[in-house]
């Protein structure tokens, strides 16, 4: 089976240092989000969680002033000039539930590309993208979005679907949910991460408003983890990344499963998905390890090696 370092994309060229893999977006001339894209981050997901060398995935844009901008809105408009009657919600629901249900289906997605036009084509893009959200969120492999240009629409929908997020402190950064302005929603999760990382109000705010936010802004209001000066982002994202891709893939695949599923359940069950995380973590290798190497330094130190050698096992070198 080939490492994910190997595989050639169209919109992406990746490098690999250590457990970091690093993959860089470019679709000139502005960096729009388009399917091809998407066909590739749903190849490249798949990869690495079958790589066991690559325990994290920091994302970013290239030139050095492009991020993901949005996605292309020629895309959308196609499927917009699409006849169709007027959906109410309900019909609008069934729809799309069932279209990316058949998705899944032998033959589905060729058929829907084959046959379903520009409408064909976006559920499948859709499709697609939900999948590869809820893949990053079970997956035990890291992943961190360096945002260093515009990062609007899909482009934070895709941010917000990593694990965290580093933004550039330059006036080229903007991030936003736009869709409204151009008379649509968000599609990729935008709704949906949107009030779990900055609360319900400021994301209905965000939503409804369209605006776009600096680095500082985005800082303010925790949509994202850190802003640092253009020179320092990638090199700052791919050390946090390096210290994280330490960390034990199964424990890692736990705690997204608690937070990420867990945390929209209701408290009772919530508790259950993060009983079960800790029983699965617990029985690794690593755990073990690490369960040794307690004993060791805690009849070394006298003390809690959390506080006692807290640098040495946060970085990962124990």
């Amino acid at each position: 089976m080939p490492y994910a370092r190997d595989l050639r994309f169209d919109t992406l060229y990746v490098e690999q240092d250590g457990g970091v893999l690093v993959a860089r977006y470019e679709s000139p001339p502005l960096n729009f989000m388009t399917s091809a894209f998407v066909d590739d981050w749903d190849n490249l997901t798949r990869a690495v969680d079958r790589d066991g060398s690559v325990g994290a995935v920091v994302l970013t844009g290239e030139p050095d002033d492009r991020f993901i901008t949005h996605f292309d809105v020629q895309e959308l408009a196609a499927t917009a000039e699409t006849p169709s009657p007027p959906l109410s919600p309900l019909m609008a629901n069934v729809m799309v539930r069932a279209g990316i249900a058949s998705l899944r289906a032998p033959g589905g997605r060729a058929a829907w590309l084959r046959y379903g036009g520009p409408l064909g084509r976006s559920l499948v893009t859709l499709g697609l993208l939900h999948r590869v959200i809820r893949r990053m969120h079970r997956s035990g492999v890291v992943y961190i979005a360096a945002v260093n240009g515009p990062c609007l629409g899909g482009g934070l929908e895709l941010a917000l679907a990593c694990d965290l997020r580093f933004a550039a402190d330059s006036p080229v950064v903007q991030l936003g949910q736009i869709e409204i302005l151009g008379g649509i929603i968000p599609g990729a999760g935008g709704t949906q991460h949107l009030p779990r990382v900055v609360g319900t109000a400021k994301a209905v705010e965000l939503v409804l408003e369209g605006r776009s936010l600096s680095a500082a802004e985005a800082l303010g209001i925790g949509l994202v983890n850190g802003v640092h000066a253009p020179a320092d982002l990638l090199p700052e994202a791919a050390r946090v990344a390096a210290r994280l891709a330490s960390r034990s893939p199964e424990s890692v695949a736990a705690a997204k499963r608690a937070v990420y599923g867990g945390a929209s359940l209701p408290l009772s069950q919530g508790l259950y998905v993060e009983s079960a995380g800790l029983m699965i973590a617990g029985k690794t290798w690593a755990a073990r390890r690490l369960a040794r190497a307690f004993a060791d330094d805690l009849s070394e130190f006298g003390e809690t090696p959390f506080l006692a050698d807290r640098d040495r096992w946060h970085s990962g070198s124990r």
